[in-house]
């Protein structure tokens, strides 16, 4: 059935896509509030125009001084746009850092694919761990704005997650995003107040704050208290009850895939379903730009580097899988890994998701659209935006990225490879263009075992 679906999705890319994308006016003055807005849709077979409330939204992407700005909108009634869900809340993805603009959509779309569903699925079979969007073209107050996606939100509708029982005042599902890294990384464990939105890197998103009277951070304190003290034995016989471990398993091949540094810990949705009957968590991927050798190191790098430095070393949760195998952790990520590079992680499929929407925005005449608009912008560097030199060097990058990744992290042999930071010096690493670079030891700091950095 994988190989049927991945047969037609590609086969698309054969046919000449002059179709122009959908498009978006926006209509209004917006800021860091909501303010009033008027929103016009036009899709392939109708136009549409609604009221809501608008207001910029992101972490770095909405600092002062941008100019492509990300956008999020409430409607006053839900509404389905593009086939995607019924709902009131949707956001406009720029892409704004990003040289392709499309990373964060196509990597989505391949957690989507690869994923498995979640330890609940039975009970929820339309749950999803990541968000579908739709690539269009946005116009704010009649001056085009570029390449946009629009977007669902990853929410506890997305998830399905059990609703908070008003009657009896009981919680019963948990969603927290992690916006920052401290805590995140699962290497120590600082006190709660369930009266507050946030604790450390972790922001409250189900249930919130304005519905209930205090929220409850207890499953995931437990979750990462575990990580960070149980003992070895502890923590090789237990850590399946408080992780789902296949949907663990496929997370960290996709970090390793996409060399997702910005989301080892971070940019990840951490939920449960029910916590009165099972306490366990699993997760929903988010911002995923800083992907496919692009990151954010102080500021954006276009030409990152693999191999796996960060992915290996910055979540303490995997850590201790792979030191302990625990659960035989190693052998099931080898042979998961062998599975999905016969088919969704085959090299030329990987490449397909990026070629089939270079042609999209190509052959329409979008990609030359936005470089003409946000070329040399400073909102990426004052970079020269070229979608076919991005896209080739894409294309390189897979190419001698899974080359790495089978012959390195993921070879039998190497038991998935767990090389101590002292045996680093050893290792040719290579840039976006494919040059062989030596790796030098010096350029690592570890700050308090936490966060890794590249100078």
């Amino acid at each position: 059935m994988i190989r049927l679906i991945c047969f037609f999705f590609f086969a698309t890319i054969s046919i000449t896509l002059k179709a122009q994308l959908p498009t978006i006016h926006i209509n209004g003055n917006f800021g860091y509030e909501y303010s009033e807005g008027e929103i016009t849709i036009n899709e392939s077979d109708k136009t549409t125009t609604l009221k809501a409330k608008i207001k910029w939204r992101g972490g770095s992407t909405n600092s002062p001084n941008k100019h492509k700005r990300n956008y999020k909108i409430k409607f006053y009634e839900d509404v389905s746009l593009f086939g995607l869900r019924s709902d009131n809340n949707w956001i406009l993805d720029a892409g704004q850092a990003d040289l392709f603009r499309l990373r964060n959509r196509i990597a989505t779309e391949l957690w989507n694919d690869m994923a498995h569903k979640p330890y609940y699925y039975y009970q929820e079979p339309n749950v999803l761990t990541g968000v579908r969007g739709k690539v269009i073209e946005v116009y704010l107050n009649n001056e085009y704005m570029g390449i946009y996606c629009l977007t669902e939100t990853m929410d506890r509708k997305q998830l399905k997650l059990k609703k908070y029982d008003k009657l009896t005042g009981t919680i019963h599902g948990g969603l927290w995003k992690a916006t920052d890294w401290g805590n995140s990384l699962m290497y120590d464990i600082t006190a709660y107040d369930n009266s507050k939105e946030t604790w450390g890197a972790f922001e409250v998103k189900y249930p919130e704050l304005d519905d209930v009277e205090e929220t409850d951070y207890s499953t995931l304190y437990n979750a990462i208290s575990f990580v960070a003290n149980s003992t070895d034995e502890e923590f090789k016989n237990h850590i399946h009850n408080y992780f789902d471990m296949p949907v663990i398993i496929d997370y960290y091949i996709f970090l390793h895939v996409l060399n997702a540094f910005d989301n080892t810990g971070k940019n990840i949705y951490w939920a449960v379903y029910d916590k009165e009957t099972d306490k366990k968590l699993t997760l929903a991927v988010w911002d995923l730009d800083g992907t496919v050798g692009q990151k954010w190191i102080e500021k954006w790098i276009p030409n990152a580097t693999s191999p796996e430095l960060e992915v290996e070393n910055n979540l303490n949760l995997y850590v201790r899988l792979k030191k302990l195998n625990a659960n035989n952790f190693n052998q099931k990520v080898l042979e998961r890994y062998s599975e999905l590079r016969k088919n969704i992680l085959s090299t030329d499929n990987l490449i397909n998701r990026y070629e089939y929407y270079y042609q999209l925005i190509k052959n329409c005449g979008a990609a030359e659209r936005e470089q003409q608009k946000w070329s040399e912008d400073t909102d990426i560097d004052g970079r020269v935006l070229n979608f076919e030199s991005e896209y080739n060097d894409i294309v390189n990058w897979i190419t001698k990225h899974m080359e790495f990744l089978d012959n390195n992290v993921f070879k039998e042999t190497t038991n998935i490879n767990y090389i101590p930071f002292s045996n680093y010096n050893n290792i040719i690493i290579y840039n976006l263009e494919g040059k062989q670079i030596p790796y030098i030891q010096k350029n690592i700091n570890i700050i308090n075992r936490k966060k890794v950095i590249i100078k």
